[in-house]
């Protein structure tokens, strides 16, 4: 076999391309990983990968999101995360463009990314929210620990993720069950 050919993988499904900087982030490789004239990634800019990976592996339902249409990724305006987030904006996912939002209700969203600035009005947003298929990404510990579907964390300088199953049903969401292993918890 020529080496080409071994190389290239045709067959290989969509999702197992897009796992491997999943699978580098959750274990923590990519704050560690440098090259000599590269510097580490900003927490930051990881973060928005995470949440990139987190749109990959969700499934909503149909009348939520229509088959080619816009996903409204939303966040505040002062979001620490927003600058990063930007860098999604006309990303395809699943034949879906993502659209950066800023400080819209949370019913327009079909991802809600919540902050420090959120937690005095999370449980109202939660009520709003509540039964709407919107992926709720906490990167605040105080959110998250409240039902948003998923909760990002900076553990011993790595990130990990929590998912709240309850959260998922109640939004309607389908997490794949590739992301639910590489969960920290899932519960």
């Amino acid at each position: 076999m020529c080496s080409s050919a071994r190389r290239r993988h045709p067959g290989r499904p969509r999702w197992r391309r897009a796992l491997l900087p999943l699978l580098l982030m959750a274990a923590g490789l990519g704050t560690a990983l440098r090259t000599p004239a590269a510097e580490p990634v900003p927490e930051n800019e990881l973060k928005a990968a995470f949440v990139y990976n987190f749109i990959f592996f969700t499934e909503w339902p149909p009348q939520a999101l229509a088959g080619g249409a816009p996903i409204r990724l939303c966040a505040g305006a002062a979001s620490p995360l927003l600058a990063a987030l930007g860098a999604l904006g006309d990303k395809q996912v699943n034949g879906h463009r993502i659209v950066l939002q800023q400080g819209v209700s949370g019913r327009a969203c079909h991802v809600l990314v919540l902050d420090q600035h959120d937690r005095e009005r999370w449980s109202q947003t939660r009520r709003e929210l509540a039964g709407a298929a919107v992926l709720t990404v906490a990167d605040e510990a105080g959110a998250g620990a409240d039902g948003a579907v998923i909760a990002l964390a900076t553990d011993e300088r790595r990130i990990a993720f929590d998912v709240d199953l309850a959260a998922m049903r109640s939004a309607h969401l389908n997490l794949s069950s590739k992301l639910l292993r590489l969960a920290r918890s899932a519960q």
